[in-house]
């Protein structure tokens, strides 16, 4: 499961001065620092990969179990379905609604 971090501006530039106290590259901290200066209402968000992103999803979902239950997308048969949909349907339409 992913975890979301709240950062003020202070605690980012902590972060970076510790990571790069111990020889971490942080040119990634540095340029969200660069956007946090240009908009003082921007939200850090974590990045995810999508395999954690599916996890958290399908923690968040109904799964269903049976025999030829039908899937609302592929409209295929299958022994448990997540969300009504199967695992390849559910997989593109929560990926098609991560972040980037």
């Amino acid at each position: 499961m992913s975890a979301k971090v709240r950062l003020s501006k202070n605690e980012l530039v902590k972060l970076i001065e510790a990571q790069e106290a111990v020889g971490t590259d942080a040119t990634e901290l540095r340029s969200l620092l660069a956007e946090v200066e240009q908009d003082e209402h921007f939200v850090i968000a974590p990045r995810v990969n999508d395999e954690e992103y599916l996890a958290e999803k399908r923690g968040q979902s109904h799964v269903e179990h049976g025999t030829d239950l039908e899937c609302r997308i592929c409209h295929d048969k299958f022994d448990h379905l997540i969300s009504d949909t199967c695992e390849v349907c559910f997989r593109g339409w929560m990926l098609s609604t991560k972040r980037s």
